[in-house]
């Protein structure tokens, strides 16, 4: 993290080389490790894009309970990613799941197809067919654990939580407020109790600096179609009954943010608050936008993975029942302002 504190500013593509250099050789000392980690690949669509990777947590040392469910979808400003990465850099994202599910959580990281190639609302469409995919196939899934077979009843089908990072957060968030790509009958909202968008990309403007030139163009059509359905523009003409139903909301952001995306953080928090939806909102100290997810299992900057609701069981089943109590303080008082 020292290497992290000590860059001379936070702009994206400043800090991406320096913070992957960094943290390389730390996870290159526990590639054994984290190479070895139960793992699993499925398809769950028709394109090589449509594949997702299962973390599993050893079945034997689950207490009795329901084993939580973490979904992440990465980022790479609409024009890159992947859930594996190329050597050098092929420990990136696998040490997410792995650290995850070294906590006791079942983890799935799914490829979404990336622009040019694919458009608005195509890439948000893959992850709601993701998340179908896994709550139709769960026993497929189950079955595949290398340790063992889970007990079914023991997974938290009906509470998952689904993390998104940076163009992830993105894609999360338009899914869960597009009526349209997710209706509200889904299944898929019923089952998610979460939502976690980390460093999230949510209001643009124009020329926009925190991404390659072009990028938004080249994913959502056209400068007037990007300011129509960023997330913020969805956020704003969603529904009531829309944003009553969402899941729980649990925002995290990097504390050196570039100044772009931690100003739309805090634009989306308030205005997600101005709706009357309750917000955890915490920061990840000492991190800028890249290196959250690589500092897992590198022995540094790992506190905001415990930090988070899928951090561990303990602190998953405590930040439940945090949210539970939230929203049931928000109802209420909704229910009074209602009644007068």
């Amino acid at each position: 993290m020292e290497v992290v504190g000590a860059l001379p500013d936070n702009e994206i593509f400043s800090v991406l080389g320096p913070t992957l250099e960094a943290f390389k050789p730390l996870l290159e000392k526990r590639r054994a490790e984290i190479e070895g980690s139960p793992r699993r690949t499925f398809q769950y669509g028709s394109t090589d894009r449509h594949q997702l990777d299962v973390y599993y947590p050893d079945p034997k040392a689950i207490p009795d309970g329901k084993i939580p469910v973490l979904f992440f979808e990465y980022g790479g400003g609409f024009v890159m990613g992947d859930r594996k990465l190329q050597p050098p850099y092929d420990l990136g994202y696998t040490n997410l799941g792995v650290f995850f599910a070294q906590h006791g959580i079942l983890t799935v990281i799914a490829d979404y197809r990336l622009a040019p190639a694919a458009k608005f609302p195509q890439p948000v469409e893959d992850i709601r067919d993701a998340l179908a995919w896994f709550l139709t196939n769960p026993s497929t899934v189950l079955a595949a654990c290398p340790a063992g077979p889970y007990d079914l009843t023991k997974v938290g089908l009906g509470k998952l939580f689904v993390m998104g990072h940076s163009a992830g957060a993105n894609h999360v968030m338009s899914l869960f407020l597009s009526p349209t790509v997710l209706p509200p009958t889904s299944p898929i909202r019923a089952a998610t109790r979460g939502l976690i968008p980390k460093g999230g990309a949510y209001r643009f403007k124009f020329p926009d600096t925190d991404l390659q030139p072009g990028a938004l163009e080249s994913y959502y059509g056209s400068e007037e179609v990007t300011l129509e359905n960023m997330p913020y523009a969805l956020l704003e003409r969603a529904d009531q009954t829309l944003l009553d139903g969402l899941p729980e909301m649990f925002v995290l952001r990097s504390e050196r943010e570039p100044e772009g995306i931690r100003q739309m953080n805090e634009d989306f928090v308030k205005a997600l608050e101005d709706r009357g939806k309750t917000v955890r909102y915490e920061l990840m100290k000492g991190h800028n936008h890249i290196s959250p997810h690589w500092a897992l299992l590198s022995g540094e900057g790992e506190e905001w993975g415990r930090l988070s609701p899928s951090g561990s069981r303990r602190e998953f089943e405590i930040l439940d029942q945090e949210l539970a109590v939230m929203y049931d303080i928000y109802m209420d008082q909704k229910s009074i302002v209602t009644a007068f």
